[in-house]
């Protein structure tokens, strides 16, 4: 069964500040909106669904797994919202990098940096390329192959606005196969949103 679920965490210590973290049971396939105000803890609620945070009361878990499990990694991609490419690494490399980490095979990697319109990039490295360039890279190399969850944290930043409504397509075709948590600081609509979480006042 394609879900998420966060129950019982409570407080999340991040730095010198607390984030309450929201209870979450979820089935997919559709889109969760997560939205609120920076510093919300928007992030750290990703965090804590990409296992990058363990709670100290609580569970939290993808698809019947523990976040922090290997059996979650599978399940799941991540894009955060710091785009964590190498400046003097090229795409293609990168491409190679990126589908042997979601097994899938090096061309399908640079088939969809291509869909993306950046085959004519392939060849460059990171360093050449616009902030929105990178941006919308880093967004499809992370959500290579076929998990059933992806958790996507702010992917519209620095994308002008046809990228930003190329993405927000994608991610409702996405939405109608699997489970898809957002963070989006804009009012963008969605056609496939089962959820909206709005986080309050906090630290990310």
């Amino acid at each position: 069964m394609i879900g998420i679920r966060v129950s019982g965490v409570g407080l999340l210590q991040r730095g010198s500040r607390a984030v309450r973290v929201p209870e979450l049971a979820v089935d997919g396939p559709g889109i969760v909106l997560v939205r609120g105000a920076n510093g919300a803890g928007k992030s750290t609620f990703v965090e804590l669904l990409a296992g990058g945070m363990r709670p100290r009361s609580g569970t939290v878990s993808v698809c019947g797994a523990p976040a922090d499990s290997g059996a979650a990694r599978r399940m799941r991609r991540v894009s955060r919202a710091d785009i964590a490419l190498l400046p003097l690494v090229t795409l293609r490399r990168h491409a190679a990098l990126f589908a042997r980490a979601a097994g899938v095979a090096p061309g399908t990697a640079i088939a969809s940096l291509s869909d993306e319109g950046l085959g004519a990039r392939i060849d460059d490295r990171v360093v050449a390329l616009s902030t929105g360039e990178a941006r919308r890279a880093w967004v499809r190399l992370t959500t290579l192959g076929a998990a059933p969850v992806l958790l996507l944290d702010e992917p519209f930043l620095g994308l002008d606005a046809r990228a930003a409504a190329a993405l927000r397509a994608r991610l409702d075709r996405w939405g109608r196969d699997r489970l898809v948590l957002l963070v989006d600081h804009g009012e963008r609509p969605f056609s496939t949103v089962v959820r909206e979480v709005r986080m309050g006042e906090g630290h990310a």
